[in-house]
């Protein structure tokens, strides 16, 4: 009800402002178009006077001359060897082992051996070469097994491990 009567206050007082002047006033001009525009057409007929234009041929094509031919790009020389890769006596190590060498951890590069039982089923830790995965209940793919890892001791108790 408050909403009703706060509507009709408003719009009394609306009416109120606009009937209390019975005079119109004058509109000032438009600074932006200045006085009152004028409206023309763009396609003005033709006079009655004019005369049709003049019709000019279209011009003849010339002969068209072939262009000389491209010279070959050159080609440039392919060395015969890639120059040779330059090991460190770790990562030398690692490959004689059957090692993969890699980033691992917190930027660093470290050798991660493949493990035989990779994927197998475990239910504790001497059941895999390296570590046996809590969270699937496999053994880990490669050893040593980076950042943080759920896993099953020899005793079955599950624990965090984290390498960096």
């Amino acid at each position: 009800m408050m909403r009703i009567w706060t509507m009709l206050c408003c719009m009394v007082l609306v009416a109120g402002c606009s009937l209390s002047r019975p005079e119109r006033a004058e509109v000032a001009e438009n600074p932006v178009t200045g006085a009152e525009i004028a409206v023309t057409t763009l396609d003005a007929p033709l006079p009655a006077t004019a005369t049709p234009p003049e019709v000019i041929p279209p011009a003849k094509p010339e002969p068209v001359m072939p262009e000389p031919a491209k010279p070959e790009p050159e080609i440039l020389p392919v060395p015969a060897d890639p120059p040779p890769l330059v090991m460190t006596p770790e990562e030398q190590a690692c490959f004689e082992k059957g090692g993969l060498w890699g980033a691992v951890g917190s930027g660093g590069t470290a050798c991660m051996y493949p493990t035989r039982d990779a994927g197998k089923q475990c239910r504790k830790e001497s059941d895999c070469d390296g570590y046996c995965l809590a969270r699937s209940g496999t053994c880990a793919p490669y050893t040593p097994m980076f950042g943080c890892n759920e896993i099953v001791q020899d005793d079955g108790v599950v624990v965090t491990l984290c390498i960096d």
